[in-house]
């Protein structure tokens, strides 16, 4: 069936560059990724470029008011959430918003976007909680990087619906994991996806190292624990999608379990 498709891109990057709409990151984060390098800039300056979309406004607080902070008290105010984020942290949530606003517009019969959505949050909530406890420098990257983890199945979904019928149809009827087959069938899989766009995107190293190697963290070389952070988070999070969360340990790769340096018994009580 593979043989049908129109135009099977080479490469990750040949995939990414093809996704026009998807690669083209939106006029106010160029502003204000601007700003944020200004070394004149303060929380109120990149306040003042956020208040002026609505629409990056409100997903901008609903992401700070969201499980990820654990706050008692709700998050009003731009200058609240870039005090509370962080201004280089704010740039790379600006992102992950429009990737997600990007996705919410698809349709398909194999897309569910709440479900894709809810698996995204959690790892992300997942990963930062992990690093954590694994004392990483500055935790809330790994918040973004879990959130946009499966960014490269956005890529898929965007350019290669058919592509996605055959994996899903295949995965479904064999029990196969999905990014064995996109590797068997394309030579690359979404986790490669998605760091292309992440380098298109000008992600930090780490970030992107973690969203391609999230499922073969062994294969990261340069941050190989927030490689492995993210793959540990998503293997909690499908186990816990499917109510295996006491076995999730044994889904993941023992390298990357291992990197960690946490006992199961550390982590179980912080996700109950």
């Amino acid at each position: 069936m593979l043989s049908k498709l129109k135009k099977v891109p080479k490469s990750p990057e040949a995939l990414v560059e093809s996704a026009d709409k998807l690669a083209t990151l939106p006029e106010v984060y160029y502003i204000l990724r601007n700003r944020i390098n200004d070394p004149r800039s303060n929380s109120r300056d990149i306040a003042e470029v956020i208040n002026k979309d609505a629409a990056l406004t409100a997903r901008l607080l609903k992401m700070v008011n969201s499980a990820m902070y654990g706050n008692s008290r709700r998050v009003d105010s731009v200058s609240r959430a870039v005090a509370m984020v962080g201004m280089r942290e704010l740039e790379f949530l600006v992102l992950a918003s429009h990737a997600v606003e990007t996705f919410s517009r698809l349709s398909s019969e194999w897309v569910n976007v709440g479900t894709f959505w809810r698996h995204s949050v959690f790892c992300a909530v997942s990963a930062r909680l992990l690093a954590r406890e694994c004392h990483v420098l500055h935790p809330e990257r790994l918040f973004v990087a879990g959130l946009m983890h499966d960014v490269g199945n956005l890529v898929f979904y965007h350019q290669l619906p058919e592509l996605v019928r055959e994996v899903l149809e295949r995965c479904e009827r064999t029990g196969e994991r999905t990014e064995r087959v996109e590797q068997e069938l394309l030579g690359f899989d979404h986790g490669d996806a998605g760091g292309a766009l992440a380098r298109q995107w000008y992600f930090p190293e780490a970030l992107e190292e973690a969203i391609c190697c999230h499922h073969r963290p062994a294969e990261a070389e340069a941050f190989p624990l927030e490689a492995a952070i993210v793959h540990v988070a998503n293997m909690m999070t499908v186990a816990m999608e499917l109510n295996e969360d006491e076995e999730f340990q044994e889904i993941c790769d023992p390298q990357a379990w291992a990197l960690l340096g946490i006992s199961h018994e550390r982590i179980k009580p912080i996700f109950q």
